[in-house]
């Protein structure tokens, strides 16, 4: 989730938490001149302490909605019990996205402990901001694990609780100023204890991740699986020896200027306006933009791997041959112009309705030295003949290094560990059969093209297929 992405989602629940923060006040005011007027209570509350707890009451609103009502059903009960895993994932991905997260589930609990202190003078002591947080965060988790619409994460607990501590530590920082007309240095350096941590902190993995020489592997698992469940059987030869392998860069990973040649291109070639805002999508940079007769348009780049796709949400239209030839030889031009398409690329037309141009490897990319280019491209038009998606998929690559990589045995080894990603996790008394491994290639957060064994089989019958990929790079 991006920021953008972020802050679409409070704009449009931020008009539900207000309303329903209204009504929610106008009912415990209600109930408050009940109290007072029927039942003779001896206990007020000042101007200032409704409008807080109607502050309260639109924050806890609007946590409810993002944390639940914005969500499907995905999920069945799920835990994750695994400690730092969103760092971990994040890392493993080297994802702005990802942290993003994490800030974000930090900062949507600050006014928690910035307000509570200021509603109920009690929450004045640590202990008392500090189990509110914590009692809250879980009641929000147990829901999300009931209803199916999140998992139940110690990092969440985690996250919610520092950033409401966060909040605690700047209002105790305030009043002082407010009271007493002094600054409590003590309080001001426990505020900035969490904004200072988490900026070391992304200073210290950016630092390091500068100075590896290739980039993280996204296909690694924030947590290993869990093998104790389950058997595994294999036949597999698996030898025992180290070898080399040779690693491989994108030509245009982080290639803004690319980028924007891509951009210029479409603008020219289909008459589209793009928008100067755009966000950031997990790997890919969204661009919007109005084609002439002011339909949505949208351009989505993968920025480490070259790759990217345009549509309208338009519905494909069957071509008759000679427009798809007219069509095929006037987009290979533009391709080749743009110096998109190489000269390998063979030309189909599927289903009569999509164009498409194809690269294959070639070599043994293990042993050659040499740039390679690989892929597809394909498009489709709509019933006015106007292209209505294009997947732009070849990848050019450039010739790096030799490097050793573990042997076939070692990355077996990594499998037993459950040192590999799976979405969904085994299940006691399941048998793993593993069946081939062999030598594959995908790319690092760095654009970087490293080797990989890629294992498959299946999981209990032949049916229900199951792969894995475990990094070959030796360390």
């Amino acid at each position: 989730m991006d920021i953008i992405t972020i802050f679409q989602a409070l704009l449009r629940w931020g008009v539900f938490a207000f309303i329903g923060g209204l009504l929610l006040g106008l009912t415990i005011f209600a109930g408050y001149m009940i109290y007072k007027k029927v039942f003779h209570g001896q206990r007020s509350m000042s101007k200032k302490q409704g409008l807080i707890l109607f502050l309260l009451s639109c924050w806890l609103l609007l946590v409810l909605a993002l944390t639940t009502l914005s969500r499907g059903s995905n999920f069945t009960g799920s835990f994750n019990i695994d400690f730092f895993s969103g760092y971990v994932n994040a890392w493993n991905k080297w994802s702005i996205s990802e942290l993003q997260l994490i800030i974000f589930n930090m900062l949507m609990f600050t006014p928690l402990g910035f307000l509570l202190p200021l509603f109920w003078k009690k929450a004045e002591k640590f202990k008392v901001t500090f189990f509110v947080s914590i009692g809250l965060t879980i009641c929000i988790e147990i829901i999300q694990l009931f209803t199916g619409v999140g998992i139940f994460e110690l990092d969440d607990l985690f996250h919610n609780c520092i950033g409401s501590l966060f909040g605690y530590f700047c209002i105790m920082a305030i009043l002082p100023i407010i009271r007493e007309k002094r600054v409590n240095f003590a309080s001001v350096g426990k505020a900035l204890i969490f904004p200072c941590v988490t900026g070391m902190v992304i200073g210290i993995a950016s630092l390091v991740y500068k100075q590896q020489p290739y980039g993280n592997m996204p296909i690694l698992p924030a947590a290993k699986q869990d093998m104790s469940k389950i058997q595994i059987i294999t036949d597999l030869p698996l030898e025992d020896e180290p070898a080399t392998a040779s690693i491989y860069k994108n030509t245009y990973t982080e290639d803004q200027d690319y980028i924007e040649r891509i951009i210029s291109g479409f603008s020219e070639l289909e008459d589209i306006t793009f928008s100067s805002i755009q966000r950031r999508e997990g790997e890919k940079r969204i661009y919007t933009g109005k084609s002439p007769n002011s339909e949505d348009v949208q351009l989505s780049v993968f920025f480490r791997t070259g790759d990217w796709s345009y549509t309208t949400w338009g519905d494909a239209a069957t071509l008759t041959e000679k427009v798809a030839k007219n069509y095929g030889d006037f987009y290979k031009s533009w391709l080749k112009e743009s110096g998109l398409l190489p000269a390998t690329a063979v030309f189909s037309i599927q289903n009569n309705d999509t164009l498409r141009w194809d690269v294959l490897e070639e070599n043994d990319l293990s042993i050659a030295k040499t740039a390679f280019t690989s892929g597809s491209t394909i498009m489709q038009f709509d019933s006015n003949l106007k292209l209505t998606s294009m997947y732009y998929g070849i990848s050019w690559n450039e010739y790096v290094a030799t490097e050793e990589i573990i042997s076939p045995k070692a990355a077996f080894e990594q499998v037993e560990d459950g040192n590999f990603e799976q979405y969904v996790p085994f299940q006691q008394g399941d048998t793993l059969w593993v069946k081939e491994c062999r030598l594959a290639y995908v790319y690092d957060t760095k654009g970087f093209y490293q080797p990989v064994y890629q294992f498959t089989g299946y999981i209990n019958n032949e049916d229900n297929l199951w792969d894995c990929q475990i990094p070959a790079l030796a360390k």
